[in-house]
Protein backbone atom coordinates (compact mmCIF):
# COMPACT_ATOMS: atom_id res chain seq x y z
CA UNK A 1 0.00 0.00 0.00
CA UNK A 2 3.28 2.53 0.66
CA UNK A 3 4.40 1.95 -2.60
CA UNK A 4 0.97 2.74 -4.43
CA UNK A 5 0.71 5.36 -2.34
CA UNK A 6 4.61 6.55 -3.07
CA UNK A 7 3.04 6.12 -7.06
CA UNK A 8 0.37 8.64 -6.41
CA UNK A 9 2.75 11.15 -5.09
CA UNK A 10 5.32 11.40 -7.36
CA UNK A 11 2.40 11.48 -10.09
CA UNK A 12 0.86 14.53 -8.51
CA UNK A 13 4.77 15.92 -8.17
CA UNK A 14 4.59 15.56 -11.73
CA UNK A 15 2.36 17.13 -12.73
CA UNK A 16 2.06 19.53 -10.37
CA UNK A 17 5.99 20.76 -12.04
CA UNK A 18 4.63 20.29 -15.58
CA UNK A 19 1.10 22.85 -14.88
CA UNK A 20 3.52 25.27 -13.13
CA UNK A 21 5.83 24.84 -16.43
CA UNK A 22 2.71 25.10 -18.93
CA UNK A 23 0.74 27.48 -16.98
CA UNK A 24 1.43 30.84 -18.70
CA UNK A 25 2.47 29.71 -21.71
CA UNK A 26 -1.20 27.73 -21.85
CA UNK A 27 -2.58 31.27 -20.76
CA UNK A 28 -0.85 32.93 -23.36
CA UNK A 29 -2.64 30.54 -26.35
CA UNK A 30 -5.42 30.74 -24.74
CA UNK A 31 -6.36 34.10 -24.89
CA UNK A 32 -4.32 34.13 -27.98
CA UNK A 33 -6.86 31.64 -29.42
CA UNK A 34 -9.63 33.36 -28.25
CA UNK A 35 -9.15 36.23 -29.75
CA UNK A 36 -8.59 34.79 -33.20
CA UNK A 37 -11.84 32.25 -32.60
CA UNK A 38 -13.89 35.19 -32.05
CA UNK A 39 -12.61 37.19 -34.30
CA UNK A 40 -13.58 34.23 -36.94
CA UNK A 41 -16.87 34.41 -35.34
CA UNK A 42 -17.36 37.70 -35.66
CA UNK A 43 -16.79 37.71 -39.39
CA UNK A 44 -18.83 34.45 -39.94
CA UNK A 45 -21.95 36.19 -37.71
CA UNK A 46 -23.11 37.33 -41.17
CA UNK A 47 -23.75 33.74 -42.81
CA UNK A 48 -25.45 32.22 -39.43
CA UNK A 49 -22.06 29.98 -39.60
CA UNK A 50 -21.78 28.92 -35.56
CA UNK A 51 -18.30 28.36 -34.22
CA UNK A 52 -17.80 26.98 -30.91
CA UNK A 53 -14.93 29.00 -29.47
CA UNK A 54 -13.65 28.03 -25.99
CA UNK A 55 -13.00 24.22 -26.26
CA UNK A 56 -11.55 24.64 -29.24
CA UNK A 57 -9.49 27.33 -28.05
CA UNK A 58 -8.77 25.37 -24.40
CA UNK A 59 -7.86 22.04 -26.80
CA UNK A 60 -5.37 24.17 -28.55
CA UNK A 61 -4.01 26.11 -26.43
CA UNK A 62 -3.24 23.02 -24.31
CA UNK A 63 -1.83 21.34 -27.25
CA UNK A 64 -0.05 24.37 -28.34
CA UNK A 65 1.66 25.42 -24.60
CA UNK A 66 2.76 21.25 -24.76
CA UNK A 67 4.39 21.19 -28.28
CA UNK A 68 6.42 24.62 -27.58
CA UNK A 69 7.50 23.63 -24.24
CA UNK A 70 8.65 19.93 -26.23
CA UNK A 71 10.30 21.80 -29.06
CA UNK A 72 11.79 23.66 -26.57
CA UNK A 73 13.53 21.16 -25.47
CA UNK A 74 14.99 19.22 -28.71
CA UNK A 75 18.47 19.75 -30.52
CA UNK A 76 16.76 21.97 -33.50
CA UNK A 77 16.17 24.53 -30.58
CA UNK A 78 19.49 24.09 -29.33
CA UNK A 79 21.25 24.42 -32.83
CA UNK A 80 18.69 27.45 -32.98
CA UNK A 81 20.71 29.65 -30.20
CA UNK A 82 23.48 29.73 -32.21
CA UNK A 83 22.12 31.90 -34.77
CA UNK A 84 20.38 36.13 -34.42
CA UNK A 85 17.35 35.65 -32.47
CA UNK A 86 15.21 36.74 -35.86
CA UNK A 87 16.32 33.35 -37.39
CA UNK A 88 15.33 31.49 -34.53
CA UNK A 89 11.33 32.85 -34.02
CA UNK A 90 11.28 33.07 -37.68
CA UNK A 91 12.11 29.16 -38.18
CA UNK A 92 9.69 28.20 -35.54
CA UNK A 93 7.20 30.16 -36.49
CA UNK A 94 7.16 28.48 -40.15
CA UNK A 95 7.45 25.10 -38.21
CA UNK A 96 4.41 25.68 -36.42
CA UNK A 97 2.83 27.27 -39.34
CA UNK A 98 3.37 24.35 -41.42
CA UNK A 99 2.34 21.67 -39.02
CA UNK A 100 -0.89 23.73 -38.28
CA UNK A 101 -1.71 23.59 -41.84
CA UNK A 102 -1.23 19.51 -42.07
CA UNK A 103 -3.21 19.28 -39.06
CA UNK A 104 -5.41 21.27 -40.57
CA UNK A 105 -5.97 19.00 -43.74
CA UNK A 106 -5.80 16.03 -41.36
CA UNK A 107 -8.72 16.69 -39.36
CA UNK A 108 -10.83 17.69 -42.77
CA UNK A 109 -9.69 14.42 -44.17
CA UNK A 110 -10.79 12.71 -40.99
CA UNK A 111 -14.09 14.36 -41.42
CA UNK A 112 -14.34 13.35 -44.73
CA UNK A 113 -13.72 9.75 -43.98
CA UNK A 114 -16.83 9.07 -42.55
CA UNK A 115 -18.61 10.42 -45.81
CA UNK A 116 -15.90 8.88 -48.30
CA UNK A 117 -15.41 5.73 -46.65
CA UNK A 118 -11.42 5.28 -48.31
CA UNK A 119 -8.84 7.77 -47.28
CA UNK A 120 -8.23 8.27 -51.20
CA UNK A 121 -11.65 9.36 -51.51
CA UNK A 122 -11.66 11.55 -48.30
CA UNK A 123 -8.51 13.22 -49.60
CA UNK A 124 -10.25 14.17 -52.97
CA UNK A 125 -13.29 15.32 -51.22
CA UNK A 126 -11.29 17.67 -49.00
CA UNK A 127 -9.50 19.34 -51.97
CA UNK A 128 -12.72 19.35 -53.92
CA UNK A 129 -14.83 20.36 -51.48
CA UNK A 130 -13.12 22.03 -48.36
CA UNK A 131 -12.42 25.89 -48.12
CA UNK A 132 -9.33 26.55 -48.63
CA UNK A 133 -9.55 29.99 -47.75
CA UNK A 134 -10.61 29.26 -44.47
CA UNK A 135 -8.49 26.86 -43.53
CA UNK A 136 -5.45 29.30 -44.58
CA UNK A 137 -6.95 31.72 -42.43
CA UNK A 138 -6.97 29.57 -39.69
CA UNK A 139 -3.42 28.58 -40.23
CA UNK A 140 -2.25 31.66 -40.98
CA UNK A 141 -4.33 33.42 -37.50
CA UNK A 142 -2.07 30.48 -35.72
CA UNK A 143 1.23 30.83 -37.25
CA UNK A 144 0.99 34.78 -36.59
CA UNK A 145 0.30 33.58 -32.50
CA UNK A 146 2.90 31.49 -32.25
CA UNK A 147 5.40 33.67 -34.15
CA UNK A 148 4.19 36.60 -31.25
CA UNK A 149 4.87 33.92 -28.63
CA UNK A 150 8.56 33.37 -29.92
CA UNK A 151 9.32 37.03 -30.54
CA UNK A 152 7.97 37.39 -26.85
CA UNK A 153 9.85 34.66 -25.09
CA UNK A 154 13.12 35.91 -27.27
CA UNK A 155 12.46 39.35 -25.68
CA UNK A 156 11.38 37.86 -22.38
CA UNK A 157 15.26 35.70 -22.40
CA UNK A 158 17.05 38.88 -23.50
CA UNK A 159 15.42 40.93 -20.32
CA UNK A 160 15.69 38.51 -17.98
CA UNK A 161 13.61 36.51 -15.68
CA UNK A 162 10.06 38.16 -14.77
CA UNK A 163 11.43 41.54 -16.74
CA UNK A 164 8.82 41.42 -19.28
CA UNK A 165 5.87 41.00 -16.64
CA UNK A 166 7.30 43.80 -15.02
CA UNK A 167 7.73 45.95 -18.25
CA UNK A 168 3.56 45.41 -18.82
CA UNK A 169 2.16 44.79 -15.47
CA UNK A 170 3.85 46.59 -12.74
CA UNK A 171 2.74 49.84 -12.29
CA UNK A 172 5.42 52.30 -13.36
CA UNK A 173 7.74 54.14 -10.53
CA UNK A 174 7.68 57.91 -11.22
CA UNK A 175 10.23 59.66 -8.93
Amino acid sequence: MDEVLHKFAAVGKWLHRECVAAGPVFVFFLIAFLFLLTIVKLALAKFSIEVTALSSAVVGALFAAKAVLILDETPLARHLERYRRIVAVVIKTLIYGAITLLLGYLERVLEALHRAHTFRGAVRYVFDQASMYRLFAWALGITLVFGLYFALFEISERMGEGKLWALFFESPQFQ
